[in-house]
């Protein structure tokens, strides 16, 4: 392998925007979109017709083809030339995109950019370059001062206007650009050298860097997620907010049988090429068991993105069969342990591949768990606060869903929609006491929002309730119900106990009765029978 170089060199204009019409300069995937606006643009022309240094480019030339831009505004760009190395520009990126939309009259984002020079614009005290074109010959377009066709133009000019004109032209030709070339180079050390230097303060995700490294003609990984992430929302999946690093762990887990960013970057493009359709399928039954068997709509009520990577990975070594009764059971506890005990809360880099060794094992039947420490008490459940920024909140949240909670209207099954779950407010979380009313009552905002307070309810039922206590609301709900009314409550994990403190507006007693299900019904998620929990609390207290 030859050694790194780094060389300073200097590119003039001219060659500068032949070499990108020629496919031997390009701007690699993982630089930020073009964001420079028709008037910085403007300024940078200037700079160069007034000969003042604009900055030094980070060149990086290697014989990688790498993902890159494809087109600048409406213009596309060609393909590097088979048996040519290609250079990629890692710093300066919109200086060099503005100069070849300015020469070649691109359209970006609805703004053309089509210049013009002021011939009788003082250069003491005025910009050159402008976009207002008068009916003039004191206004000469860009590609004419820059292009070859200067015979044609002079001729029509005073004296003074060629001069300029001529001066102008010159600037141009015999501008040279500051470059620093980078060869003999890794990818992953171009990367790291591109945050070091890029003046945005940019930084580079794991993901950029490979959708660079793994970009051919016909793949890019960018495209590839895209299509994904759109699948997912065609089919109102709630899971389209899921990571694209998470996806390249799965392709990672797949193919190296590892998790971390070193795993990942050493991902070798022939090999993700193919890996990728099949931990896509991988995912999407991950997915779907999510929604099937736990009742977990979307990322919303997911307690931490690694649970659905530890599901991918399980379909990936089963190579997306239907999992087995004994594995359904497994898995089920896998995801509530793992959010009830707030498993990645501490140590998630060594956690996780303690869970993908957990899911080999429930494919080979062998043993292993989640180890939970303590079960879950009704004192959990009835001071935890509700907010959905909390994996174990969320937890307790999917726990209601999977409960199977109706509508108290209809005593259809509520359809919990992901993008209804976002926040504290949103439409599908109802406050069997209202907030307003407990505040009256004296209760603190905390106190009103115990996650043993929040019901699952349908988005469309938004119930009108204001301050009213629910012995006047429930009670109108439960003589429509009739004889269905108890069984709808215990959907919501409401029993009879609970039901009659709510019915007297007995706040407290409503709290310890519902916690003391919600708890029950945790611990029996988790696989603790009832004898395990009493053994566990009754060691908890001689502690």
């Amino acid at each position: 392998m030859n050694e790194p170089e780094v060389k300073v060199d200097d590119i003039g204009f001219k060659n500068l925007m032949a070499d990108i019409e020629r496919g031997i300069l390009k701007i690699p995937a993982f630089q930020r979109d073009f964001d420079w606006n028709l008037e910085r643009t403007l300024r940078l022309l200037d700079s160069i017709a007034k000969r003042y240094p604009v900055g030094a480019f980070l060149l990086w030339d290697t014989d990688q083809v790498l993902g890159a831009l494809r087109n600048i505004g409406n213009l596309d760009l060609p393909d590097v030339p088979n048996g040519k190395d290609v250079t990629y520009v890692l710093d300066r990126q919109q200086r060099i995109t503005s100069l070849y939309a300015a020469a070649k009259g691109a359209v970006i984002n609805g703004e053309r950019y089509e210049v013009f020079l002021d011939l009788d614009a003082d250069p003491e005290k005025d910009e050159l370059f402008g976009t207002a074109c008068p009916s003039s010959k004191q206004y000469i377009a860009l590609v004419d001062v820059i292009g070859d066709s200067a015979h044609l133009i002079t001729p029509k000019l005073t004296v003074k206007r060629q001069a300029r004109f001529s001066e102008v032209r010159d600037a141009f030709r015999e501008y040279r650009f500051p470059a620093i070339r980078v060869r003999n180079q890794s990818i992953n050390a171009v990367c790291e050298m591109f945050e070091r230097v890029n003046t945005g303060g940019m930084e580079l995700d794991i993901f950029d860097i490979m959708v660079a490294k793994t970009w051919t003609p016909d793949f890019n990984l960018r495209d590839k997620w895209d299509e994904l992430v759109g699948d997912l929302r065609d089919t109102r999946s709630g899971f389209e907010g899921i990571s694209a690093k998470l996806m390249l762990q799965a392709l990672a887990c797949h193919l190296r049988g590892e998790v971390g960013e070193k795993d990942i970057v050493r991902i070798d493009r022939g090999d993700i090429i193919p890996a990728w359709g099949h931990t896509r399928a991988c995912l999407f039954h991950a997915i779907d068991f999510l929604k099937a068997s736990a009742h977990i709509p979307g990322t919303r009520l997911l307690s931490y993105p690694s649970v659905l990577l530890a599901l991918t990975h399980f379909f990936d070594r089963t190579n997306c069969s239907t999992p087995e009764h004994s594995q359904t059971e497994r898995l089920l506890r896998y995801i509530w342990r793992a959010g009830l005990t707030e498993r990645y809360g501490s140590n998630p880099s060594s956690t996780l591949p303690a869970d993908l060794r957990l899911m080999d094992c429930i494919r080979e039947g062998l043993e292993g768990d989640v180890p939970v420490q303590r079960p879950i008490t009704p004192g959990d459940v009835e001071h935890t606060v509700f907010r959905t920024g909390s994996a174990y909140c969320r937890a307790i949240l999917s726990l209601l869903g999977h409960a199977g909670p109706v509508s108290l209207k209809s005593g259809v099954p509520v359809i919990l929609d992901n993008s209804y779950l976002a926040q504290a407010n949103s439409r599908h979380y109802h406050h069997v006491f209202p907030r307003s009313f407990l505040e009256k009552q004296g209760y603190s905002r905390d106190e009103a929002n115990s996650i043993a307070n929040i019901m699952l309810i349908p988005a469309q039922e938004n119930m009108k309730i204001k301050d009213s206590p629910p012995s006047r609301y429930m009670r109108k709900l439960a003589n429509q119900a009739g004889t269905h009314w108890t069984r709808w409550l215990r959907k919501h994990l409401i029993d009879a106990r609970a039901a009659k403190a709510m019915m007297a507006d007995n706040y407290e007693a409503f709290l310890r009765a519902r916690s003391r299900v919600i708890s029950e019904y945790a611990n029996r998620a988790m696989g603790l029978p009832n004898e395990t929990v009493n053994e566990m609390l009754a060691t908890d207290d001689d502690r």
